[in-house]
């Protein structure tokens, strides 16, 4: 039975009640400005603000403008930069539990009498919690951790599942070939789970999107080279012998890099914009593959997870190896891939032969 983590959803409560905190500098002209004041300069305050959650930078403010600043603790200060380490992300691995567990106990060594201590004291506790399990086999969806039984008996469902949403992120983040290494390593290991054909029609979006890039980069290549080299020539002697030494050892390590993903039979390289061999090879790999998928049949009679989860539910009704052994053979029969009969051999518990 899937279950959520009680402690969890009460951690995370108050997280919503506390929005990054900052100090606020009141203006004469009644304006006012959320950052932090780092330092005094002569007649001004220097003052950090963020442009995004993620960008700061610094605003000069002279003092004669400022009416009253209202300074905020540095615990609370520290405390915005760890409120949203609970809950953690789903599919979050053991060692990013820690990671964030050991950032609150830093938090709490670094302000011993801070006033939000308890609450990261219940972060704390939410996040080991969840850590015990998910160390134990379990797997966090979502806001639901899967249970090891669970997931075991479900594994190559569950497995499909992750690793479609891990293709879709990346797609939605633009990341094309990322997407594209993701489905590469999906249809290694799934062979044609359910969700194969909506991944393949989303993967020709992707690699029209993907080859069109690839494509621009190659047709500009030559004219940015160009500006490159008259930009060079603008710099001293000294500077442009050194850019030129950085660009050539660039290019040595691209080609190296190049020759390597081939050597290794990469599906998907890795393209540089500034190098053409790269570039090349990237869209000889696009056209290979939009290729391959136009004439792919991603019809599958069988329902692999189906399948895993009968031969899983079956193994355990039965303590006849003769029965066991033909359970492992129909999964085979179906082309269920390798991992998963892996894992029905150990559930059977069978000898190796």
């Amino acid at each position: 039975m899937r279950f959520r983590i009680l402690t969890l959803t009460a951690a995370c409560g108050f997280l919503s009640a506390f929005p990054a905190h900052a100090d606020v500098l009141t203006l004469k002209n009644g304006e006012k400005i959320e950052g932090t004041v780092l330092r005094e300069e002569g007649e001004n305050y220097v003052v950090e603000v963020h442009v995004t959650t993620r960008i700061r930078d610094e605003k000069i403010i002279p003092r004669a403008d400022v009416l009253k600043i209202e300074k905020t603790p540095e615990y609370e200060k520290a405390f915005a930069e760890i409120s949203d380490l609970v809950p953690a992300p789903e599919l979050l691995a053991a060692e990013g539990y820690e990671q964030r567990i050991k950032q609150l106990k830093e938090y709490i060594e670094a302000f011993p009498e801070g006033t939000k201590n308890k609450k990261v004291h219940e972060m704390i506790k939410a996040l080991e919690e969840e850590l015990v399990l998910i160390e134990g086999g379990a797997i966090k969806l979502g806001d639901v951790i899967i249970p090891v039984e669970e997931y075991e008996a479900n594994a190559y469902e569950y497995d499909a599942q992750i690793a479609e949403r891990r293709i879709r992120d990346a797609v939605v983040r633009r990341d094309y070939l990322g997407a594209l290494r993701g489905f590469d390593s999906y249809e290694t290991a799934l062979g044609t789970a359910e969700g194969h054909a909506g991944l393949a029609s989303l993967m020709l979006q992707v690699l029209g999107a993907y080859s069109e890039s690839i494509a621009e980069s190659l047709s500009s290549i030559d004219s940015r080279l160009a500006a490159r080299e008259a930009g060079l020539a603008r710099m001293s002697p000294a500077a442009r012998a050194k850019s030129l030494r950085a660009l050539e050892e660039e290019q040595t390590k691209l080609g190296e890099r190049l020759k390597q993903e081939k050597a290794a039979s990469m599906k998907w390289i890795t393209p540089h914009a500034f190098h053409k061999g790269s570039l090349e090879e990237a869209q000889r790999q696009a056209v290979a593959e939009i290729a391959r998928l136009d004439k792919l049949e991603t019809e599958n009679d069988t329902l692999l997870s189906e399948l895993y989860r009968t031969a899983w539910e079956k193994l355990e009704a039965t303590t006849d190896d003769l029965e066991k052994k033909s359970i492992l053979a129909d999964a085979k029969e179906n082309k269920l891939p390798e991992a998963y009969i892996e894992k029905l051999h150990k559930r059977a518990g069978l000898p190796e032969e």
